[in-house]
Parts: C-alpha cells; sequence; structure tokens
C-alpha cells in the first residue's frame, strides 16, 4: 500500500513538472510575442507620430497664413470686423474680451481675437 502511495506520489510530482515546463515554454513563447508586437508597435507608432506632426505642421501654417491675413482687421471695432473674420476657413473662433477666462490649450484650427475693453481688436492670432 505503501509502495503505490509513493508511486502515486512520484508520478503526480512528475505530471506537475511536466506540465510547469510546458507553462514555461507557453510563457516564453507569449513573451516572445509580445516584445515582437511591441517592437512594431513601436516602429507604426513612429511613423504616425512623424505623420502626425506633419499634420499638425501643415494646420498650424494655414492658421498663421490666415492670422496674417486678417490682422488688417487689427484696431477696428469687432461689429465691422466679426463677419468677415467669421466666416473665413477657419473652423474655430474665439473672441477674448478682458477678463474672460481661457483654457491654454493650444489648438491649430481656432483663431483668437483678443478685444478691448471698447470691443477693439486688439490682436489676431492661432492657437
Amino acid at each position: 500500500m505503501m509502495k503505490k502511495y509513493l508511486f502515486g506520489t512520484i508520478a503526480f510530482a512528475g505530471i506537475l513538472l511536466v506540465a510547469a515546463c510546458d507553462q514555461k515554454e507557453e510563457e516564453a513563447a507569449a513573451d516572445e510575442t509580445i516584445v515582437n508586437e511591441s517592437v512594431a508597435d513601436e516602429t507604426s507608432a513612429d511613423v504616425d507620430a512623424d505623420e502626425m506632426q506633419a499634420e499638425f505642421e501643415k494646420a498650424e501654417a494655414g492658421c498663421r497664413a490666415v492670422a496674417d491675413a486678417l490682422a488688417i482687421w487689427t484696431a477696428r471695432p469687432w461689429i465691422e470686423a466679426e463677419d468677415t473674420l467669421t466666416r473665413g476657413a477657419i473652423a474655430t473662433i474665439r473672441v477674448i474680451r478682458p477678463g474672460d477666462n481661457v483654457t491654454m490649450d493650444y489648438r491649430t484650427d481656432r483663431l483668437n481675437v483678443e478685444l478691448d475693453e471698447n470691443d477693439i481688436v486688439t490682436r489676431i492670432y492661432c492657437g
């Protein structure tokens, strides 16, 4: 009886050992797959980042060109400039009056129009 128990225990331990080895191999294979996918993702991310940077720079240059062209409205009343400034190629216009709270985020598709206390345009810029 003791021999059967000892033999059964040894056999069970052997099965566990084989299963543990198989698990290690599977984990190693999974780790290698993760590393390979990670390298591929990094390469793809580099290309995507370059494309995104190029698009950002293109949008920024476009907005600056519009802001420069609309700078003729500086020192004029907002009521006169509003129609021209709001129907242009820029999707978002933000009018900033003295004391207004504004976010500090930078958006290439947003034209900012700063006014003084008399609603005179003091500055036109992107961001």
